[in-house]
């Protein structure tokens, strides 16, 4: 390693004082253009990426706010209807070939409970209840049995759901 040092030293000795200075600015030069390429453009290119990220999310954000606004809060009914809710999820329930149950559900809402039961009609049954009466479901257990029907238990409200 010294013999290496030497004759680097003895090199740059034999040059004159215009080569050394021209050999520093070269040093210099390549210095600043390895730190530009493996430093600054990196890190220009992240934030060129993290800016086009945020104008995308940005993007999606509007989307999301717009779509909202369209589809609107839902609004719950002014209350229970004049016949009550049991009569009409016992009803509703008849009339899409449902055998219900109704039962106090665990937060003290009127609950019901179904016993082999297809998910189509279920999930049909379930979706008119909350578009076409406005009825919130509140909870809503689902146990698969082993013939592919359901077990499921649930709570309803016509108003806001209570913990």
């Amino acid at each position: 390693m010294n013999r290496l040092i030497g004759q680097a030293e003895a090199w740059w000795a034999g040059r004159t004082l215009r080569e050394r200075r021209m050999l520093m600015v070269m040093a210099g030069l390549l210095t600043a253009f390895a730190i530009w390429l493996g430093l600054v453009q990196p890190v220009l290119g992240w934030r060129e990426a993290a800016a086009d990220r945020a104008e995308a999310a940005t993007a999606t954000l509007a989307e999301v706010r717009a779509a909202s606004a369209l589809i609107g809060p839902l609004e719950p009914s002014a209350g229970p209807p004049p016949q009550g809710l049991e009569p009409l999820i016992r009803r509703t329930a008849e009339a899409a070939g449902l055998d219900v149950v109704t039962v106090m559900s665990a937060t003290g809402q009127l609950g019901f409970q179904l016993s082999s039961v297809g998910s189509g009609p279920l999930f049909a049954w379930l979706g008119a209840l909350e578009t076409d009466h406005r009825l919130r479901i509140c909870s809503l257990g689902v146990t698969e049995n082993a013939d592919a029907t359901l077990n499921v238990e649930g709570g309803l409200s016509s108003g806001r759901c209570t913990a």
